[in-house]
């Protein structure tokens, strides 16, 4: 993560504000690993994705994490906290993740990819189109008897199968939390999505740097590229004199 700082983070986050939750993952990862274009960000398969904004949310913030939820059952207020290691997929997709994989089913056979953060960028650009049909169309590949057939229109049990054997092979794109209630004996599954995690985390942390940089320069005069390249513990012991 050669290319992240005070000041490149607080510039991806100024120019992914404006940008979809997908285009903003792009951002802080080209941000934090320059050696890499958005376009071949764009092309990694979402659980590799993922898998790098996880070691990104390591580097920048730490390792463990807290949330709240309400139970479905009761509706208890709970407060969870785990570590990244407990939301890491054992098993990653390969960095070739665009390479077909192949399924051979009853009358059909199918090549199929992982979905990258390019398709979810095209399918929300398809407003009016069916999503899950576009995503079929770029992903899948399906013939019968050596004539191309629509993905679209394979039934759905053949469907299901190649989804599932996707999920399969990019595990750490759909991360689930088992949860339980301590109050009553109900016990659930929920997604977890570190990229709106990240994103809030990088949201409060450029907010509260920007009124600390507000602060410091109503105070001393300095610059904004002066205060920020001060460590933070720094920016700390000078805000506490001014409050003094």
């Amino acid at each position: 993560m050669s290319g992240l700082n005070a000041a490149t983070l607080l510039a991806a986050w100024e120019r992914a504000l404006s940008q979809s939750p997908v285009q903003q993952a792009l951002t802080l990862l080209s941000t934090a690993w320059p050696e890499k274009s958005v376009e071949q960000w764009a092309n990694l398969s979402i659980g590799e994705r993922d898998g790098y904004l996880l070691r990104f949310r390591d580097e920048v913030f730490g390792s463990e994490f807290e949330a709240t939820t309400l139970c479905p059952m009761c509706g208890e207020r709970l407060h969870l906290t785990f570590a990244s290691e407990a939301i890491r997929a054992q098993v990653c997709a390969p960095s070739t993740n665009n390479a077909s994989l192949r399924m051979e089913g009853v009358d059909y056979e199918l090549d199929y990819r992982l979905p990258t953060s390019a398709d979810l960028i095209e399918v929300a650009a398809g407003a009016d189109s069916d999503g899950r049909e576009l995503l079929l169309r770029r992903c899948v590949t399906a013939r019968r008897e050596g004539a191309t057939v629509d993905p679209v229109l394979l039934p759905e049990q053949i469907v299901s199968a190649a989804i599932e054997r996707m999920t399969q092979a990019d595990p750490q794109a759909e991360v689930r939390i088992v949860v339980a209630c301590p109050v009553c004996p109900h016990r659930w599954s929920t997604i977890f999505d570190i990229l709106s995690y990240l994103w809030s985390e990088i949201d409060d942390w450029a907010q509260r740097l920007l009124l600390e940089v507000h602060e410091l320069a109503s105070a001393y005069g300095w610059s904004e590229r002066e205060i920020i390249a001060m460590s933070a513990r720094r920016r700390h012991f000078y805000l506490g004199m001014v409050g003094a």
